[in-house]
């Protein structure tokens, strides 16, 4: 009967947190959607507000002697919220209310800067706003770290009980395997589609449609635009996501759509029982980034995609698809090709774009590269993995929004997403059958049921290592992803 009464105080306390890190969540959305440029400070300021209200919230000493007694429940999804509410504690504790408030609002003046300054290569502006960002971030990290590595400790807000020197060796072995394959693949795949124009609204259409086709609940979301893919949780039952439009590349809106959808269907897979808890959540953001990197790469990389999605294509886009077939979407879109910006760079080229930023700022953050030499260092970095140089500083440090906002130690889960996403496609493989076959015969259901009964549905029960070895049968491995990539391209200009 006590530990009835204990939990139920655990779980009110989680459920106000859930509601806090909601509220934050829509004034989030709308800033990315549709607030005036003139909201940015008020926003900032609303945005600090919450942020030090969850901040004293989550350390109300009142949760002390509860938490500590559910962490021995025999109760598992019980027992993990306690587990990870008692870590979040710890971190909080260090960090004092008043910078939690001053990064908050700096980090909004950093989103609304980088959205005026990125378009006019304002590189003098962009640095002014991030500098002072950079600033307080690195006394977060100084904090969190308590005399540990400060990169480290801002990497373990993103991806819990990983650091640098376990990332780094997997991370240069993964470059040492991908930058001759670069070399050697460089030019496979085929012509791009015509220039179009592909319809604005015709793209949003097939969009929203094909978000549903995959398994995304339409009553329960909302499928928009932005500048910047994003996905968001605004609470049970109101997931959103949003794409981008190209109106001289549709694949552009499409990738996107499916790399979103694939965390927005995370989301609204979650156990709904569990919802409100901290075990009701995603272990990890490479837990959830292998989520997205599923739909994009081992399924919209297929010829059975583009062989189910080209006749939506056809009708949408009349004259411009004419006589375009599966074949020519694939071979357009699975071109390596070596470029600067991140988001439209090739899935063979996508992960030295993320060395190279996991790289640098850990630099950063170790004092050892100051945010001014940020753009010229970029440069360098990207001469040295990529072999080419930003043609403008829109595309080059400032492209992303992570350093803009303050997201540092973000980056790396992109490719532990990709690393564990090649893997679960392999363990699909093995347990559904073939992914162009099963979505030929049978569409893309039984591959969100498998990433359903193996992820979505054990939340945060354990850790995202333990969790994608339970899915996959193994530990995380470049090998998987570099077997991929040998499949699926060829360095003749038709893809294999």
């Amino acid at each position: 009967m006590e530990q009835a009464r204990e939990w139920q105080l655990v779980a009110d306390w989680m459920g106000v947190l859930s509601d806090l890190d909601g509220a934050a969540a829509v004034l989030e959305w709308d800033r990315e959607t549709d607030m005036p440029e003139g909201g940015a400070a008020a926003r900032g300021t609303q945005l600090s507000t919450l942020a030090a209200l969850r901040h004293r919230h989550l350390l109300d000493p009142a949760l002390d002697e509860p938490l500590s007694a559910i962490a021995e429940s025999s109760d598992p999804w019980q027992a993990a919220s306690a587990r990870i509410a008692l870590r979040d504690r710890a971190r909080a504790s260090r960090v004092p209310e008043d910078l939690v408030r001053a990064l908050a609002e700096a980090s909004s003046r950093g989103v609304a800067t980088w959205s005026r300054a990125r378009p006019a290569d304002d590189v003098a502006t962009w640095v002014e706003a991030i500098t002072p960002l950079i600033a307080l971030t690195r006394q977060q990290a100084t904090a969190l770290a308590d005399g540990g590595d400060p990169y480290d400790a801002l990497l373990d807000l993103y991806e819990p009980g990983t650091t640098y020197a376990m990332v780094a060796p997997l991370f240069d072995a993964l470059a040492a395997r991908v930058r001759p394959l670069v070399e050697t693949l460089d030019g496979a795949g085929g012509p791009s589609l015509p220039a179009g124009p592909w319809d604005d609204a015709a793209q949003m259409s097939v969009a929203r449609s094909l978000a549903a086709d995959i398994g995304f609940d339409l009553s329960a979301g909302v499928v928009g635009r932005t500048a910047h893919p994003v996905t968001m949780s605004l609470g049970p039952g109101d997931t959103r996501l949003s794409t981008r439009v190209d109106s001289a590349d549709p694949l552009s809106c499409i990738m996107a759509l499916l790399h979103e959808g694939g965390h927005a269907m995370y989301d609204q897979g979650l156990p709904p029982e569990h919802r409100r808890t901290l075990a009701g959540d995603a272990p990890s953001l490479g837990a959830h980034e292998s989520q997205s990197r599923f739909w994009e790469n081992h399924v919209g990389r297929t010829l059975a995609f583009w062989e189910r999605l080209g006749p939506e294509l056809a009708t949408a886009f009349p004259g411009v698809a004419d006589g375009l077939g599966a074949d020519d979407y694939r071979r357009a879109l699975n071109r390596v090709r070596t470029q600067a910006v991140r988001v439209e760079s090739d899935e063979v080229t996508y992960d030295l774009h993320i060395i190279l930023r996991t790289r640098l700022e850990r630099r950063l953050i170790t004092g050892d590269l100051a945010p001014a030499d940020l753009p010229a260092a970029f440069g360098d970095g990207m001469r040295e993995l990529l072999g080419i140089v930003p043609d403008r500083p829109a595309n080059g440090a400032m492209q992303d929004i992570h350093w803009s906002a303050g997201i540092i130690g973000y980056f790396p889960t992109y490719t532990l997403g990709n690393l564990y996403a090649a893997a679960l496609a392999d363990a699909a493989a093995d347990r559904v059958g073939p992914i162009d076959d099963v979505l030929r015969e049978e569409g893309p259901a039984p591959l969100l049921a498998f990433l359903r009964e193996g992820i979505h549905s054990r939340g945060s029960l354990v850790e995202a290592p333990e969790l994608m070895r339970d899915a996959t049968g193994g530990d995380i491995s470049v090998e998987p992803f570099i077997a991929h990539l040998e499949r699926t391209y060829s360095p003749t200009s038709s893809v294999s």
